[in-house]
Formats: structure tokens, C-alpha cells, sequence
């Protein structure tokens, strides 16, 4: 399948614990996304957008967990890449009488409140939001710069970290009390690592906040792609050793 072609194959979903649940990407160019149900009000905050392409697999994948995507109330955002933000247009649109509010950082705050295409999608990239059935348009965004915890319910409430070096915007959002850390393209399982090599990425940022998540105690990894880990602790240290004998030949 080619990645702009349109998706509704079911997102695959799991209770990873009680009121966090995780779907996986579909295809290229998609990502993995997370919801936490908020048990006293019924809202539910989703974590990251995906592609767009993708978000009728994401509602039915719900679906079968017994989630209403109509309760989405909150989009936190990881980083500003296409693969994580393009969904938010289409979901803006269908929740268009009670949109999602839309939290994102510094850097990738102002590129969705642009709404410039060329900054989401990449000439690189040689293709356009209308391959994906979306259109760019300028958001109205809450940044996070400034803030250090988000409360999403009575039983989770995040620290925001900012991340950079695979993008100017990267944050990870971790759950002390439950070791739960979503560190976008940051870290994923297995010791692997986002690239650099995208317009405002570092190698020696990256490297230095792998190093600063390393500090961090957590046993649920839930990153934007490939599979999650319930030894995180193991996955970031895996992956910091592995990023820091890389550094040495740059």
C-alpha cells in the first residue's frame, strides 16, 4: 500500500493500563497514538494525530474498546512531523460543533498556528496534504513552553519535557506515579532512536536528551512507532548506549 493511499483497516488497540490505551500505525508515514480516558467525565485526551489517512481505523479500533472518539476533548502533540499532526485537520473537521482543544510546543505551536503546508510537508517530501484528504489551515494551538505538568485526569497527570533533536518542537510527556513515558520519535523499543537528519534535527541534541530520559524511572515505553515496552527502563538505556558510540563517528 502506498502511504497516501486511504486507510480504514482497524488500528489495532490494547488496554495497556487501566484508562491508557494504545493503537498502532497502520502504514508508512503513520503513527502509533495513544487515548486516556478521563473515568469521572467520560473525555478522552488522544496523543498524537497520526496521518490523517488513518484516523477511520484509529475510531474503529475505539470502537472495539468501547471509546467514543466523539469524547475526544484534547490532542497533546509530540513533535510537529507530518506523520504525528496531519490527522488533527480531519478530526478538527469532523468534531467541528465541539472541536478538540490542540496542545503542542514552542516550535511546533507556531507551524500549525501558521498553517503553512511547506513547513508540515516538505518539498523534500514530494507530496501535498491533499494526498492524505486534508487541508492545511491555521490552528488555534495551546503551547506548552512554560509549562511543566498537564493534568489530564484524577488518575494521570504528565510532566512535559522538551526533547529536541529529531525536531525543534519534540516533547516527551511521562506519568512518574505510573512510570509511563510517550516520548514521540525520541526513543522507540529494541535500543532504536528517531533520525536527525530532518530540517532542525541534531545528533547531539538527540543525544542529550535520550541522556536526560535515562534519569527518568519508567516501565511503560509508548513511543510514535514500532511496538511498546513494559521494561522502558531497559529500551532507553539499550538505546542511549547505542546513540552515544554513534555520536563518536560525527
Amino acid at each position: 500500500m502506498m502511504f497516501f493511499e486511504k486507510d480504514e483497516s482497524e488500528k489495532i488497540g490494547k488496554e495497556v493500563i487501566k484508562n491508557l490505551f494504545y493503537f498502532s500505525e497502520n502504514q508508512m508515514l503513520d503513527c502509533n497514538q495513544y487515548v486516556i480516558k478521563n473515568n469521572d467525565t467520560g473525555d478522552l485526551s488522544l496523543f498524537d494525530a497520526g496521518n490523517g489517512i488513518s484516523l477511520a481505523g484509529l475510531f474503529k479500533g475505539m470502537e472495539k474498546l468501547n471509546l467514543n472518539y466523539e469524547n475526544i476533548t484534547k490532542v497533546y502533540l509530540t513533535h510537529e512531523h507530518v506523520d504525528h499532526v496531519l490527522g488533527i485537520y480531519k478530526l478538527m473537521q469532523i468534531l467541528k460543533d465541539n472541536p478538540p482543544e490542540i496542545f503542542a510546543y514552542d516550535k511546533a505551536t507556531k507551524i500549525l498556528e501558521e498553517g503553512d503546508e511547506t513547513k508540515i510537508l516538505p518539498v523534500a517530501l514530494g507530496i501535498t496534504a491533499k494526498r492524505f484528504g486534508v487541508e492545511i489551515i491555521p490552528l488555534k494551538v495551546n503551547d506548552l513552553n512554560h509549562i511543566e505538568e498537564i493534568k489530564i485526569s484524577s488518575e494521570f497527570g504528565f510532566q512535559i519535557h522538551h526533547t529536541p533533536g529529531h525536531s525543534p518542537g519534540s516533547i516527551c510527556y511521562y506519568e512518574p506515579d505510573k512510570k509511563v513515558l510517550i516520548p514521540g520519535d525520541l526513543i522507540f523499543k529494541g535500543g532504536s532512536f528517531g533520525r536527525f537528519d530532518f530540517p532542525g534535527g541534531s545528533l547531539k541534541m538527540l543525544i542529550n536528551s535520550i541522556k536526560r530520559m535515562k534519569n527518568l524511572d519508567v516501565k511503560f515505553l509508548l513511543p510514535g512507532h514500532m511496538g511498546i515496552s513494559e521494561n522502558g527502563n531497559k529500551s532507553i538505556e539499550l538505546t542511549y548506549r547505542m546513540i552515544e558510540s554513534m555520536g563518536s563517528f560525527y
